[in-house]
């Protein structure tokens, strides 16, 4: 099902929604576009938020039960996921959420992502504007979705052409259809010439091979030296899912799931104290085996959707797909 969304009807068609169901949304804020729930603040539909929406699947902390002790016997209570909707998310952040399916959905599947997976709508914005770091094209994960979402979006200029890829995709554009127009020829038309100028102007020397190449030639010693072992890279990487687990409450309480990061000292350090990637180079390198060497082994899919966030993240001298240091200047 396809249809037209005049860019002046947009708000009208998120406040429909937005009465049926939770809507979350890239919203302008004074520190740039941030994903939360939508309750008519302005969109900035041009930038790609620095926080991934993986977030709302994977949170940086949440509750995986509640447990009461009574009488020496326990009893364990899940918290209810309501339904919602994600909204304009990029195809390189639909990729993301297809590779964590495939992380998640592997033997012994893991029902806290699922639970929240089931329960959230995906709508993606296809990208007629690039970020200067994006590079998807070389990964397949973009500026076209080409992964399973219910309902994508283009801006061709005056409107938006929607079209619904589920079920759940048509009841969404059902749900407004007084406010949508029919598709046109020519609105596929200028949907393929902009979606085709943005690959046009992708760079093409980041593909999956040459960052390969990259880690087997990089100076991890130096690389090491520069790097502060923040994780922030971590934590705005749509496809990173390290976690800790830890019970909070005797005897009563709650299991929870904390987000973790492979790049931070403490993340295989042993109970002996010993530690197998003792040094940030090593860790930093560790960062790429896995995203580049162990996922595509697992997944089939590289780690990585050039997005490019890591890099914009970054406060080392560090080219994060070239992996070389920079100069300072350049990287201020």
């Amino acid at each position: 099902m396809k249809a037209f969304l005049e860019k002046d009807r947009l708000i009208p068609f998120l406040n429909t929604l937005s009465r049926q169901i939770e809507v979350i949304a890239p919203l302008a804020t004074e520190a740039g576009a941030v994903y939360s729930t939508w309750q008519g603040q302005p969109l900035d539909l041009r930038s790609n938020p620095l926080s991934p929406p993986t977030e709302f699947l994977l949170p940086h902390k949440e509750t995986l039960f509640r447990y009461i002790q009574e009488s020496g016997r326990y009893t364990f209570k899940e918290d209810s996921i309501p339904p919602r909707l994600l909204f304009a998310i990029r195809p390189c952040d639909l990729h993301a959420i297809a590779l964590l399916d495939r992380i998640f959905g592997s033997e012994p599947s893991d029902q806290a992502y699922f639970r929240r997976r089931r329960a959230t709508s995906l709508v993606v914005l296809n990208c007629t504007n690039r970020g200067d770091e994006c590079f998807c094209a070389c990964l397949g994960a973009g500026p076209e979705a080409q992964d399973p979402c219910d309902l994508e979006i283009t801006d061709i200029g005056d409107g938006y052409l929607c079209q619904a890829e589920t079920p759940a995709g048509v009841l969404i554009l059902q749900a407004a259809f007084n406010l949508l127009q029919p598709a046109q020829l020519e609105h596929d038309q200028e949907k393929a010439r902009r979606l085709q100028l943005v690959e046009d102007a992708m760079p093409r020397d980041r593909s999956y091979h040459q960052i390969r190449q990259a880690i087997e030639r990089a100076d991890w010693v130096a690389l090491g030296q520069e790097c502060l072992g923040c994780g922030g890279c971590s934590f705005v990487c749509p496809v990173c899912h390290c976690f800790n687990i830890l019970d909070r409450g005797v005897p009563d309480g709650e299991r929870l799931r904390c987000r973790d990061s492979c790049i931070l000292s403490g993340f295989s350090r042993l109970t002996g104290g010993a530690n197998p990637r003792r040094t940030a180079g090593q860790r930093l390198r560790h960062w790429y085996q896995d995203k580049f060497e162990d996922l595509p082994k697992i997944t089939g899919l590289p780690g990585c959707v050039g997005c490019g966030r890591c890099h914009l993240v970054c406060p080392a001298p560090i080219d994060r797909s070239d992996l070389k240091v920079e100069s300072r200047e350049a990287k201020i």
